[in-house]
């Protein structure tokens, strides 16, 4: 009975090492109880071998159970402090450069699956020194739409198109924040504007790129609003007299 135990709980560490650890936070909180248990089986294992054999184990037995539980206490609530990745599996991730999707997790290197298809292994002692940004950490995430618009155009129309435009999509969100449009500068080639607004952190791709094909249909669509193309003076001079022509 003993050593079937030893078995099966040898057997869900493996399994738990391979599809639960990676992929939860609290993942070296369930190392620490299985191992617990792994370690009692064979305290309890090794006591019934000595007992056998004719020794009195029953102080022995007890400073070992004793000395396992104390042992489990301490790494219990020292396992907050112990460094740790800071992503899971199927996180998208950048670090040093490279932007890709946390493909394996191993004791020594992490596997990214970049978005061509290749994949980088890197040392995990590097990336405990490294500027790690978690793309995927957090379940929302912003788009941001800057645009510049020709001063000719209607503002508070084009504000409301924009507005429109992001309050119809269902995968935005009022939360954190509703969708907003600002005015962030006004120069002689046109008003540069910035809408931004909030989706759940898997959508953020497609809606982005949906919002922008929006855009450009209602700005093509509606004679009130139109994008600012770039301008370019050329002046041509004839003989004294100058003529002036722009492009």
């Amino acid at each position: 009975l003993i050593i079937g135990g030893m078995i099966a709980i040898f057997i869900l560490h493996k399994i738990a090492s391979k599809f639960i650890y990676p992929y939860v936070k609290n993942g070296r909180l369930i190392k620490v109880i299985l191992g617990t248990l792994y370690v009692l089986v064979l305290v309890i294992t090794a006591l019934m071998a000595l007992k056998k054999v004719g020794f009195d184990v029953t102080v022995i037995g007890q400073l070992a159970l004793l000395g396992v539980l104390i042992g489990a206490v301490i790494i219990f609530f020292m396992v907050p402090f112990f460094p740790r990745l800071p992503f899971l599996l199927g996180h998208m991730i950048e670090v040093n450069g490279e932007l890709g999707i946390v493909d394996a997790i191993s004791t020594f290197h992490t596997t990214l699956r970049k978005f061509d298809g290749t994949m980088v292994f890197i040392p995990n002692a590097l990336l405990m020194a490294s500027k790690i940004k978690n793309i995927s950490y957090s379940p929302t995430r912003r788009i941001e739409l800057k645009l510049s618009v020709n001063t000719a155009s209607d503002l508070e129309e084009t504000k409301a198109l924009f507005i429109r435009i992001m309050s119809e999509d269902a995968r935005v969100l009022d939360e954190p924040a509703p969708p907003a449009v600002f005015v962030m500068n006004v120069t002689a080639a046109g008003v540069d504007m910035f809408a931004v607004c909030w989706v759940k952190n898997e959508d953020w791709l497609s809606a982005r790129s949906d919002l922008w094909i929006n855009v450009v249909d209602a700005f093509s669509e509606d004679e009130r609003v139109a994008m600012s193309l770039p301008q370019q003076e050329v002046y041509v001079i004839d003989g004294n007299e100058g003529t002036e022509e722009k492009s």
